[in-house]
């Protein structure tokens, strides 16, 4: 079977379309995978095992009118791109994992009429996933309670994918605390500010500690010096590429509450701290991050309201209680739903076939 897989722009949107295009490949079929060109696919999936393709794509929200109609053009032809790509790689499947590229590959593959699936992540859908709601074929969610912005006859509850190089063990390379900072794909100002100023008291209580930051591009250089003039060694890096490593270093995760991230902590059974980015749309990290929580997995934090010294606090806390933090993996790890590409790929192929 052939698959056309649209989403990028962020790794919350790429992660789950990569993985579910390994399941793909796995299963023996065919993948072009389609974004719109952004640096974080760039970095990525250089080196990736099956074709890939831009087309045209941009928001739409919180834009002046000018912008919003330059946008409009953009997705305009972003379809006109897709229908020529579907069209020539003769697809099967199209579906979308959101972001800019996705809205306009469902459109194309509607216009064409092919096989239609959608895969949300966020607790809260955003406005392009729930129209394109009502143009697919099947709905897959990551969270219960989502299904609720759909047509209910759509809805899969599958759980959100995970990369198979995630979830394989890898070693602790040091044997102190550790704890991984993570802003997203594309770093986090409000969140690399708050720990450059949280590391020294962290310093202080636990000399042992081992701190790896990924800062995003524009912080490395900052951030980095930055450390550096307070005589903290940390492991300061713009992007991970390697994260099944960081995660294995950590004892502790704090974190933005993008879907994807908070997948792979629940996969790994990694305690965390969630500092959602504050300006996602209608607040979804924040949602995000609830659900874990709620279950005892996490601890939320909003950044306008949490202070460095509130934040070294609640970490050295944390580290200093050892059967807590185990207590917070396993009821992460409870949260996780293994197997959510290979529940995809089945109730696609199953459509194909009707």
């Amino acid at each position: 079977m052939r698959w056309v897989i649209a989403g990028g722009g962020t790794g919350g949107h790429l992660f789950p379309a990569l993985a579910l295009a390994e399941r793909v490949r796995a299963g023996g079929g065919e993948v072009l995978l389609v974004g719109c060109g952004r640096r974080i696919e760039e970095m990525v999936l250089s080196g990736a095992p099956f074709p890939v393709a831009t087309i045209s794509g941009e928001g739409l929200l919180g834009k002046n009118p000018m912008l919003k109609m330059r946008a409009l053009l953009r997705l305009c032809r972003g379809v006109r791109e897709a229908v020529a790509l579907i069209r020539r790689f003769s697809a099967d499947v199209v579906f979308g994992t959101g972001g800019y590229a996705s809205f306009p590959a469902v459109v194309a593959g509607r216009l064409l009429r092919k096989v239609l699936g959608l895969h949300e992540q966020n607790a809260l859908p955003g406005l392009a996933n729930r129209i394109c709601g009502r143009m697919v074929h099947r709905i897959f969610v990551s969270f219960p309670g989502t299904e609720r912005y759909f047509p209910a006859r759509k809805v899969v509850l599958s759980g959100n994918p995970v990369r198979e190089e995630i979830l394989a063990p890898r070693n602790r390379e040091h044997t102190g605390r550790g704890v991984l900072v993570l802003g997203g794909s594309q770093g986090a100002r409000g969140l690399n500010r708050l720990m450059v100023e949280a590391a020294p008291r962290l310093r202080d209580r636990h000399p042992d500690l081992y701190l790896l930051h990924q800062t995003g591009e524009r912080d490395e250089a900052w951030v980095q010096e930055t450390y550096r003039k307070k005589g903290l060694a940390v492991q300061v890096k713009a992007f991970i590429r390697d994260m099944a490593w960081a995660y294995a270093q950590a004892d502790l995760v704090i974190s933005r509450a993008g879907a994807t991230t908070v997948a792979e902590i629940c996969a790994l059974g990694k305690p965390a701290i969630f500092i959602p980015f504050p300006y996602a749309t209608h607040g979804h990290q924040e949602k995000n991050a609830r659900v874990v929580v709620e279950a005892g997995g996490a601890l939320l934090f909003r950044e306008g309201e949490i202070t460095p010294e509130k934040l070294a606090e609640e970490v050295s806390a944390l580290l200093s209680d050892p059967d807590r933090l185990a207590s917070m993996g396993e009821r992460a790890r409870a949260l996780f739903r293994p197997g959510a590409a290979e529940t995809i790929v089945r109730e696609m192929e199953v459509l194909t076939h009707v």
